[in-house]
């Protein structure tokens, strides 16, 4: 792991689980098309977001890629069934792998980047409701970004 810090945002409980999802508009290509406030189950790899808070996380704002943002959500891991192992297991295990697939996505490691990292994991809660996703975002709290990180080498 190398000496630049992740930030830890979690995913509050169940919402799109107890089926009150909301999404952005989006293209045939699941491309978002328009700036919208989403839940935070809706955010799927290749989605851009402004600058997000810390803590357990609702509701986001999600963005087109080619607008000014600070986030790019760019791979997404489930996690194993069983009991829930933990805040520390989960932002771990959060960490291990979104560390990990920086560089397939950027270009260069994380440790000689300029970009940050930063995940949305399950809660306790959310994962009662089966929540299992992590899912890594890669930008500047921020902003300034426009257009996709991959192959960035930033």
């Amino acid at each position: 792991m190398n000496a630049r810090p992740l930030l830890a945002l979690v995913l509050a409980g169940g919402l799109a689980l107890a089926g009150c999802s909301t999404d952005a508009p989006r293209d045939q290509a699941g491309q978002v098309t328009a700036s919208a406030t989403a839940d935070a189950f809706s955010l799927r790899v290749g989605d851009c977001t402004p600058s997000l808070t810390t803590g357990n996380v609702t509701e986001l704002q999600l963005v087109p890629c080619d607008q000014e943002h600070a986030w790019e959500a760019f791979a997404s891991k489930t996690l194993p069934e069983g009991d829930y192992p933990g805040d520390s297991d989960v932002s771990s295990a959060a960490e291990e792998f979104c560390v990990d697939a920086f560089k397939p996505f950027v270009g260069i490691a994380h440790s000689e980047s300029t970009l940050d990292v930063n995940y949305l994991g399950p809660t306790k809660d959310s994962w009662a409701e089966g929540d299992r996703e992590v899912i890594c975002l890669a930008g500047l709290d921020v902003g300034g970004l426009k257009g996709t990180l991959k192959d960035s080498k930033k």
